[in-house]
């Protein structure tokens, strides 16, 4: 099986450090097999979650297109930084619409299995902010793997063409994009509906 990773970014600022990681694993997770689609969340242009407003006009254009891209993959590569220890608004927010229930439609998050990227900086990588996320994936009936990234002084550590410079954060790279496509592999997480011919 050939799995079908979505990837996204809680930060999509231009020269954001955890952009940089997820394109990283990017090229690794296809390296290893896997078809990849990355999502940029701000171009989603979702409103703050407000149930009035979900109430008034339904599901935002954005939030039905990252329900979508979720249901369609086996599972999720997700760079996440740190504000102030947490998860960044961005993400959390997107995440809020994607899990609001329609009618007739499973929970795209469920039965799926994520891994977790971070960068920062700093010297732990954004490690705090992590633990955070993977509450929240699984409260969403998400599978997230055990092993995770943190990537500290990452502001130093990217080469010219993208990847990582040392070996030790390469090697870490591989092994957690690695363990996403092998469970991915394993629990084989039923697509929606047919995925598109790539």
């Amino acid at each position: 099986m050939q799995p079908r990773i979505l990837a996204l970014s809680g930060s999509s600022r231009a020269g954001s450090l955890n952009l940089r990681l997820l394109d990283a694993a990017c090229v690794v997770a296809r390296a290893q097999g896997a078809t990849v689609t990355r999502i940029d969340l701000r171009a989603l242009a979702l409103p703050l979650y407000d149930g009035d407003l979900e109430a008034a006009q339904g599901l935002p254009a954005g939030a039905l297109t990252l329900k979508r891209e979720l249901a369609t993959h086996h599972g999720l590569l997700l760079a996440s930084p740190e504000y102030n220890g947490l998860i960044t608004p961005l993400l959390k927010n997107a995440i809020d619409w994607a899990s609001r229930p329609q009618p007739g439609q499973a929970q795209p998050f469920a039965g799926r299995v994520a891994t977790l990227l971070a960068a920062s900086p700093g010297a732990l990588g954004g490690l705090r902010g992590l633990p955070v996320v993977r509450q929240l994936l699984c409260n969403l009936g998400m599978l997230v793997t055990p092993g995770q990234m943190a990537l500290p002084l990452a502001a130093q550590a990217f080469a010219d063409d993208g990847g990582l410079r040392e070996e030790n954060p390469r090697q870490m790279l591989e092994r957690t994009v690695g363990e996403l496509l092998a469970t991915a592999r394993a629990l084989r997480p039923p697509l929606a509906e047919a995925p598109p011919a790539d």
